[in-house]
């Protein structure tokens, strides 16, 4: 029996175990963990390097951040529903990577200076 593939077939890992459920997880993880992360080093005596994270804070301190999360996964939600599924996936790593970046650095720095907050 021959079956043809559409163009908007998925490819990759595609299984019994939704690999796009495991990848909205690590979406929200990283959120989550890159906001508390980023609360604690501020929290201690470091400073927040993204300017548009940093007007956010100013106007509205912690939930400002939040709320700028929130917005951010509200678009990537819009992506994800609006693209073919072939990229689906696509913006979730998209999205997912930098977070890991970022808190993997931050997780690094309070680890690190933590103790020479003064």
């Amino acid at each position: 029996m021959q079956q043809t593939l559409s163009k908007d077939a998925v490819y990759v890992a595609d299984s019994r175990l939704r690999c796009d459920h495991l990848l909205w997880g690590l979406v929200l993880v990283g959120a989550a963990g890159d906001v508390l992360l980023t609360l604690t080093g501020l929290s201690l005596c470091f400073t927040e390097a993204n300017p548009v994270a940093q007007a956010f804070l100013d106007v509205a301190g912690g939930a400002g951040l939040v709320t700028l999360k929130l917005a951010a996964l509200l678009v990537l939600f819009a992506v994800y529903r609006i693209v073919r599924p072939l990229y689906r996936r696509a913006a979730l790593v998209a999205f997912f990577a930098p977070q890991l970046v970022a808190v993997s650095h931050n997780g690094l720095l309070i680890a690190r200076y933590a103790g020479s907050c003064v």
